[in-house]
């Protein structure tokens, strides 16, 4: 390998290494640093090894830094894309803490390095199983390898930025994150509104003392019963994390 072909090798392994970092799962910190460096050189020498030999002409060592950059940023967004697809899954979760009555009883999560409420947390590991149980990681890897057929690695210059596709991406994870949430939220306000009628024609009850428990107990009934259909929406957000990443880079 002359040097020409080994800073293509570091392009590529930047924009991987780079694309880890900030995407769902891959980053988490429990894994070691140095897995994750081996598994990144790893896949970039596969993707080196599969693409045909190019000649990029670095004429000055100011264009090898500003393709680096260049690499890294690309890999960054593509990442950042991935996450908040993830994120809103969590998202789904905190709302319906909101209206179930544990959004205050939220914990510190070591893996995010942010505070998530009880459901929040309990939709992020069902997602975390659901992920690998569908290969969910492959989904990954696919976009990835996919990127640098729309993205080369010697390209000095991206045109086309589309800034209406990125809201799209915004106020769908918006819209993901409602979606799932939305069974837990009307559970809990059909019990609000329940325990209304129940504090308007019971006057002695004290509804104060029962509704927290009450809505505890029927949130969770209504998690139980709603876990099937929650987690083939979930799927289905993981399935199309691939064609949201084409979009973008189109």
């Amino acid at each position: 390998m002359d040097i020409l072909q080994f800073q293509i090798f570091i392009l590529i392994f930047t924009r991987i290494s780079s694309f880890f970092v900030s995407s769902p799962f891959f980053s988490m910190k429990g894994l070691p640093t140095m897995l994750k460096i081996g598994f990144s050189f790893a896949i970039a020498l596969i993707i080196y090894v599969m693409t045909p030999e190019m000649n990029i002409d670095f004429n000055t060592p100011f264009i090898f830094y500003f393709l680096i950059i260049k690499e890294a940023l690309v890999g960054l967004a593509l990442g950042y894309i991935t996450n908040l697809v993830y994120i809103s899954i969590q998202m789904a979760g905190q709302l319906a803490d909101i209206q179930l009555g544990f959004s205050m009883a939220s914990l510190y999560d070591p893996l995010t390095q942010s505070r998530v409420s009880l459901y929040g947390r309990m939709y992020n590991w069902i997602g975390l199983v659901l992920f690998f149980s569908i290969n969910g990681h492959y989904y990954l890897l696919y976009a990835i390898i996919q990127s640098f057929s729309f993205i080369p690695v010697g390209l000095t210059k991206l045109q086309g930025i589309n800034i209406g596709e990125i809201a799209v991406v915004f106020s769908k994870s918006f819209l993901i994150a409602f979606q799932i949430g939305i069974p837990l939220i009307l559970v809990g306000f059909m019990t609000d509104i329940i325990m209304g009628f129940i504090a308007r024609t019971i006057p002695q009850l004290n509804v104060f003392i029962l509704g927290m428990p009450l809505k505890v107990l029927v949130g969770l009934i209504a998690f139980v019963i709603l876990l099937p259909e929650v987690s083939n929406l979930i799927i289905s957000v993981f399935e199309d994390i691939p064609s949201t990443l084409e979009k973008m880079m189109r």
